[in-house]
């Protein structure tokens, strides 16, 4: 039940209760009761007692419209008198291009240069220009500014983003003005730039006309002074090596070297050869060598061939067959040509060799008595040579000088307009039509959604001011009553499960049973009425004094409510131990019949953080450790504040789970899959909570308990 009104089954006797909610209950088959036609009703009431005294009346629709139509017209008549008291602004703007040179290739597809254009807008706010401006404005003009610091103000200079672009643009009450202000400020700027470019040509020209007739002079005497240096000293060209001494002296120097090579060369084959000759080693002359080579590389071939005949076939098959004893043959005949080969080589190599050693140590003595003569020639050549390159060095200095002064007097005749900033207008400023400020219409939306918003800020104040003077109820109240609508009973006994009825009803859809008893006394239901209700078994607990206790309880005390909210009873989670886990799987396995339960993420939480701690799960080690945390159960709900708390036990909170599926309508066959093995008569006492209608099966339920979904 989640509606704060009465809904009267039957007929009801007036409580003190607002907003209460009634329902007859009677159980199955019992009829009304001997004596008086009528049986006891039950009322179930939720709501809130109010305060003694009269509350204050309603404000009435219009009286909110009033104090809304005040507070909008407060704030919009003088923002709207304001908004169009205010003058006219106008803007007159001229777009133009300014380039360096380096970077100019037509208007609009330069690339941007943004350190330029700051440069030129500050020149073009500057005081000069500005005096400039100043001077070329009529007159007659009827809002002339008086000095530059005033006229500053009503000028920008805006860059185009990415661009060279600048807008020049000029604000003001006079729409004509500001045009040929924005024009005169283009012609004052060009003007500017003109006779800086005049006076700066003039003097840089006057001083590199004087440097280059003073390099004149230096340059003719050194060219003098070169050539008669380079005749005495007989200096044919300008490269070094290339004279003729040097070069002499190059040349006789490769000469000597290669025949002193020659020589190591020749001495070292005729030692060669005489040691060959003295240990009997086969020398060969170089007119023989290439035949000795053809002949071992034919032996190399025969002596494979050979080998392999031999491996296929015996000797004596080889000796008897002429084909295959050719090759033995004429092997033997290559070997015995190269033997006489190598002896008649041995004579003819010494002779060879011996001559080659005295044409080449001749040759080098010769070189040798050259050479040194000619590296006293170069000695004294290097030294004259080294002076005419200093003083080709000192002329060439001069002329680059020379070069650069008259490539920057050409440059700064031919180019001096382009090295200053360029400007090319895009577009003149034309007198504007219409203000640029302010907004007439936009400030007029922003003026009225603030009326707006002042009208509801005020009916707001209104309403939380009505809020404050109404008087406060003295609290929820939440209950039932037991009357009887007929003759009074006598009373033959209670509740199955002890207790005044009131007591020990069920908190039924959410509402809290034993709180805001009638103000009149309850007879006791009859026995036969009384053994039918829910509340034969203990109450249930609501949900929000089970999220009490799992708030203020630890890890272990969760373990067990979260275990006891998923079926288990307590000899069975007792003899829990850390086997019975599946964790990966989100499972229990009952001790008792094996039956698996799933673990809802709240628990799930509570395992992972005991496991990770303690290596394993649960958190109590034997049944005696279970027993003393049920024990504590008792006192979290003294600690919590719920009401008779001594009822608050392990099985309260498992009898609430199982009430809480058998309200979504479970099959009372199917309970024993999450409750374990019950008896039909425990499970008959479930009966009148569940639904009207036909049963569903758990796999269509919500099998986890709400407080443990997170």
């Amino acid at each position: 039940m989640a509606s704060n009104g009465r809904q009267p089954l039957t007929p009801n006797p007036p409580g003190p209760f607002a907003g209460s909610l009634s329902r007859d209950v009677a159980g199955p088959g019992s009829g009304p009761p001997p004596g008086d036609g009528v049986g006891p009703r039950i009322e179930v009431v939720t709501g809130h007692e109010p305060r003694p005294g009269s509350g204050v009346p309603p404000r009435r629709p219009v009286s909110f419209l009033l104090w809304f139509l005040a507070a909008f017209a407060l704030v919009l008549l003088p923002a709207t008198a304001w908004n169009f008291s205010r003058e006219p602004v106008y803007r007159a703007t001229a777009t133009v291009l300014t380039t360096v040179p380096a970077s100019r290739s037509g208007a609009g597809s330069n690339e941007a240069d943004l350190q330029h254009v700051a440069i030129q807008r500050q020149i073009l706010l500057g005081r000069e220009l500005l005096a400039d401006l100043l001077e070329r404005v009529d007159d007659d003009a009827p809002a002339r500014p008086p000095t530059p610091d005033d006229l500053r103000p009503m000028l920008r200079v805006d860059a185009v983003p990415g661009t060279n672009l600048v807008e020049l643009s000029a604000e003001g009450g006079q729409p004509l003005l500001l045009a040929d202000l924005v024009n005169a400020w283009l012609d004052a700027y060009e003007g500017l730039r003109q006779t800086e470019i005049e006076a700066r040509v003039g003097t840089q020209l006057a001083k590199l006309g004087d440097e280059a007739d003073a390099l004149e002079l230096k340059i003719a005497d050194k060219r003098a002074a070169l050539k008669l240096f380079r005749e005495r000293h007989d200096i044919v060209t300008l490269e070094r090596d290339s004279n003729r001494a040097l070069k002499r002296l190059n040349t006789l120097q490769a000469s000597l070297a290669d025949a002193e090579d020659a020589q190591i060369k020749a001495r070292a084959r005729v030692a060669a050869v005489e040691a060959a000759s003295r240990s009997d080693q086969p020398v060969i002359a170089e007119e023989q060598a290439q035949a000795l080579a053809t002949l071992q590389q034919r032996e190399s071939e025969l002596g494979v061939r050979v080998a392999q005949l031999r491996k296929r076939y015996t000797e004596m098959f080889i000796e008897n067959d002429p084909d295959k004893r050719a090759l033995p043959e004429e092997l033997a005949r290559v070997r015995a040509r190269i033997d006489t080969l190598r002896r008649q080589g041995v004579q003819a190599a010494l002779t060879h060799t011996r001559r080659e050693a005295n044409t080449a140590t001749d040759r080098l003595l010769r070189l040798q008595r050259e050479f040194s003569e000619q590296k006293r020639r170069a000695a004294l050549f290097s030294a004259s040579f080294e002076q005419y390159q200093t003083l080709q060095k000192d002329l060439s200095a001069l002329e680059e000088m020379q070069r650069e002064t008259e490539t920057e007097r050409v440059s700064v005749e031919a180019r001096a307009i382009d090295d200053y900033p360029q400007i090319e207008v895009i577009e003149p400023a034309y007198p504007p039509r219409d203000p640029v400020r302010p907004l007439y219409l936009r400030d007029l939306g922003y003026s009225i959604l603030a009326a707006g918003a002042a009208g509801l800020l005020a009916m707001l104040g209104l309403l939380l001011f009505d809020n404050a003077r109404r008087p406060r109820s003295a609290g929820p109240m939440t209950g039932v009553r037991i009357y009887d609508d007929g003759a009074r009973r006598p009373a033959t006994g209670g509740l199955p499960g002890g207790g005044a009825p009131s007591e020990r009803l069920g908190h039924g859809d959410g509402l809290l049973a034993g709180v805001g008893a009638s103000p009149r006394p309850s007879p006791a239901l009859p026995d036969a009425f009384a053994g039918t209700l829910p509340s034969a078994s203990p109450r249930q607990l609501m949900a929000g004094e089970v999220e009490a206790l799992w708030e203020i309880a630890d890890d272990a005390e969760r373990q067990l409510m979260g275990l006891l909210l998923c079926g288990l009873d307590e000899p069975e989670i007792a003899a829990l131990t850390d086997a019975d886990f599946d964790l990966d799987l989100n499972q229990v396995r009952a001790p008792n019949d094996g039956r698996t339960l799933c673990l809802p993420p709240a628990l799930m939480a509570a395992l992972l953080a005991e496991r990770q701690r303690r290596g394993s799960v649960p958190a109590w080690r034997d049944a005696a450790e279970a027993k003393e945390l049920g024990h504590r159960i008792e006192l979290l709900a003294l600690d919590a504040g719920i009401a008779h708390a001594d009822e608050v036990t392990p099985a309260l909170l498992r009898h609430t789970y199982l009430a809480y599926l058998v309200r979504q309508g479970v099959r009372l066959t199917e309970l024993h899959r999450i409750a374990g093995g019950m008896d039909a008569a425990t499970i008959r006492r479930y009966a009148p909570l569940s639904p009207t209608g036909a049963s569903r099966p758990l796999e269509q339920l919500r099998l986890t308990y709400p407080l443990l979904t997170e």
